[in-house]
């Protein structure tokens, strides 16, 4: 049951992490969508999606060192291997604290029987997680394979040839065409009751999702959310990733369009809008804000090839990459509350070993003296005054999973530089 609570508390964590990464991209939203394109926007999406889809993405996102701090070493406040701990990981019953953004720390107190819900809780969420995943999967390829391969024929008849990579398949009673991924071949789904030219049009569309590996996006997008579910800002999220989704694919088929069967397509998305989402690791044709889509695909032009053009192009992709550095990477890899490591010195004796060593030394404390500590995931570096004046520093290794401290006590020459320390009165567990 500890492992299982340990990987709930670890999800969550990932989910708080990812959550404020996007609510930030949320609140750029205006500034966004006016300086990227919506495929450049999908792309700043999906490296944020990336750290949802599994917790060791926000491992992997945290191995690259930064000479400056970006936003995961502002809001994360303690981090063990890579990954943020704003819930503690609760390996035994004790005392431990929560850390909010911002210093706010409060402790808690984890008992046994608290574990135990948690693991109960844990394999509720990964086992409910599992089973709806798989019966939404299970459904849309059922639908998808529910009706006929397109034949030679019917590919002539659209003026299209076929790609050996995809299966494309009329089905009947779809409130939707769609795609679904696989591994080597996508699969297509279109609606049987289309025309000639929306079944054309809706095939390129599709086309250019597969083309474009937004099929893969999809997936990962639903697995995020499938895990991070109770985190709104992800569905905030969600929702303006297909949009931006949608936004580029249409574009992309646009340029490879004819004025007239560019009006023929914004028709086929009025025709074709749905207000019954397919939800799943697949994209869809007429879902994801049909009016707006609309509003694009009549406003768009032929894209100018001149500088000016690539000048725009090439800023907006800096800025991609400006904010993925930024809000996404760095961050700290070992880090450590001070009150977790005044916690764990009062816990296993520090106090009374330090001043058994300072009476060998002859020296004696005041009765409220006070400590500036400095710590990390194994050593804690503390500095104070006896009761004579003089200084002293104490090197103290915490030996967390097998208990015990090893001291080293030293004098001081002169004053330290005590910058960066924290204060509390000797003694003090937290």
């Amino acid at each position: 049951m500890a492992f299982c609570s340990w990987l709930l508390i670890l999800c969550v964590n990932c989910g708080l992490l990812v959550g404020m990464v996007m609510g930030v991209l949320l609140l750029l939203r205006p500034v966004t969508v006016r300086l990227l394109a919506p495929g450049q926007r999908t792309f700043l999406w999906g490296a944020g999606w990336m750290m949802g889809f599994a917790p060791n993405w926000v491992l992997i996102y945290s191995l690259l060192p930064l000479p400056f701090p970006t936003f995961p070493d502002l809001v994360v406040p303690r981090a063990e291997d890579g990954y943020p701990m704003f819930l503690p990981l609760v390996r035994e019953a004790g005392k431990q604290h929560v850390a909010l953004p911002g210093g706010v720390v409060v402790p808690v107190s984890i008992s046994d029987k608290a574990i135990f819900v948690l693991g109960v809780l844990g394999i509720l969420y990964l086992v409910g997680i599992l089973v709806i995943s798989m019966g939404i999967d299970c459904r849309v390829r059922h639908l998808a394979r529910s009706g006929e391969a397109l034949s030679r024929e019917q590919y002539d008849s659209l003026g299209m040839a076929k790609d050996q990579d995809i299966i494309v398949r009329l089905c009947p009673g779809l409130t939707t065409s769609f795609v679904i991924r696989g591994f080597g071949k996508h699969e297509i789904a279109l609606q049987q009751e289309l025309s000639r030219e929306q079944m054309r049009l809706v095939l390129l569309h599709e086309r250019e999702h597969v083309n474009c590996h937004d099929p893969w996006l999809q997936g990962i997008m639903t697995t995020a959310l499938a895990f991070n579910f109770w985190n709104p800002i992800l569905w905030a999220a969600y929702y303006l990733t297909r949009r931006d989704m949608e936004l580029a694919c249409d574009r992309r088929v646009l340029r490879r369009l004819k004025e007239e069967e560019r009006r023929e397509y914004a028709r086929t998305l009025v025709e074709l809008a749905s207000d019954k989402p397919v939800f799943g690791g697949l994209t869809t044709f007429g879902e994801c804000d049909a009016a707006l889509r609309v509003k694009a695909v009549t406003q768009w032009e032929p894209e100018d090839e001149s500088d000016d053009f690539g000048s725009r192009r090439i800023i907006g992709w800096m800025a991609v990459i400006a904010l993925i550095v930024a809000l996404m990477l760095g961050g700290p890899y070992d880090k450590v509350l001070p009150q977790d490591v005044w916690m764990d010195l009062g816990e296993m004796g520090a106090w009374s070993v330090l001043e058994q060593d300072l009476a060998e030394e002859g020296a004696a404390l005041a009765s409220d003296t006070m400590v500036w500590m400095e710590g990390d995931e194994t050593f804690a570096s503390l500095y104070f005054q006896d009761s004579a004046g003089n200084w002293w520093q104490a090197m103290v290794r915490r030996y967390l999973y097998y208990g015990g401290v090893e001291a080293h006590l030293s004098r001081c020459i002169n004053v330290p530089e005590l910058e960066g320390y924290v204060l509390a009165s000797w003694g003090q567990t937290e």
